[in-house]
Parts: structure tokens; C-alpha cells; sequence
């Protein structure tokens, strides 16, 4: 059985909702956003050199 990304995303605004109803709203903001953050680490240690070889690039351009 594939689940679509439109169900994911539905059951991902659901679960969001109910913690705002539940939750004090900066709570959810704060799991939200270190969610969010452990999954940019995640897909920067995932993608290595590749990454690094990018983040250089676009510090130098802004640092030169």
C-alpha cells in the first residue's frame, strides 16, 4: 500500500492542530522548529562533501 504525500502531509497538519489546540502555541512552535533543525542536520551529514563543497561556495560569495 503506497501512501500519497498528500495523505502525509494531511495527518502532519493534523497531529500540528491538535498540538495547538492542546499545547501552549510556543511550545509547538519550539518542537516545531527543532524538528525542523535536526532534520537540516540530518540531510547535512547525509549529503557530506557535497554539501560542504556548496556551503563554501555561498560564503564565499558573500565574504569576498
Amino acid at each position: 500500500m503506497n501512501i500519497s504525500t498528500r495523505v502525509v502531509g494531511a495527518l502532519v497538519g493534523f497531529v500540528i492542530a491538535l498540538l495547538f489546540i492542546f499545547l501552549n502555541w510556543k511550545l509547538v512552535l519550539l518542537i516545531i522548529g527543532l524538528s525542523l533543525l535536526g532534520y537540516l542536520v540530518g540531510m547535512y551529514i547525509e549529503a557530506g562533501q557535497q554539501v560542504k563543497a556548496k556551503l563554501r561556495e555561498l560564503f564565499s560569495l558573500f565574504f569576498e
